[in-house]
């Protein structure tokens, strides 16, 4: 694994106060492990802080440590240290996901294509909001706020029985849906028929 030294270093003496070694991270909470030769051991995780000569005491045997931050879906980071108790020391990293950047990409054109039809569909262009919205669900079935802009598109465009078969769609592929589930509800009420999803 290589040493990463992206994270940034800042040293501070102090003679009269016990040395701290604080470590803050992007994205927080992540493991925080001690490595001086032998098998790293974890320590805690960020954001963290410390009383640095307790900490080198009990983690580290020769003259030098590496402090490595791991969390899953991201980067380690690894930061190479002299062993020495009488400085603070403030480490702060961020850890890059390691999503690929070909899945970042198509999210952002996802993003992008949502924002576009939330334009039309402000501008009164339901027709051309509808379409883009159909080709977007081809490639993306399982999301189910495509189904829902689609629902509102009807919905605006008064289209009643199409928009609460769309809300109807997105609450089945995400019972978590709390605005689906409001305007299905809602049109079904309004409808008078009887919930085909519970």
């Amino acid at each position: 694994m290589k040493v990463t030294l992206l994270l940034t270093c800042i040293l501070f003496a102090t003679a009269t106060y016990g040395a701290k070694l604080e470590i803050k991270s992007l994205p927080d909470e992540a493991e925080l492990y001690i490595d001086s030769g032998q098998e790293p051991v974890k320590v805690g995780v960020t954001p963290f802080k410390t009383d640095l000569k307790e900490l080198v005491s009990s983690y580290v045997k020769g003259d030098s440590f590496v402090i490595e931050l791991r969390k899953p879906g991201h980067e380690t980071y690894r930061v190479l240290l002299a062993k020495a108790t009488d400085v603070d020391i403030l480490l702060t990293a961020t850890l890059p996901s390691k999503l690929p950047i070909d899945y970042v990409k198509k999210h952002d054109q996802l993003i992008n294509d949502l924002f576009g039809v939330q334009k039309l569909i402000r501008g009164k262009n339901f027709g051309d909001a509808i379409s883009q919205l159909e080709d977007l669900e081809k490639k993306h079935p399982r999301l189910s706020v495509i189904p829902e802009l689609r629902a509102t598109a009807f919905y605006l465009n008064k289209d009643i029985e199409k928009s609460l078969s769309y809300y109807r769609k997105a609450y089945t592929l995400n019972p978590e849906n709390a605005d689906a589930y409001r305007m299905k509800a809602y049109l079904e009420k309004k409808l008078g028929v009887d919930s085909e999803v519970k």
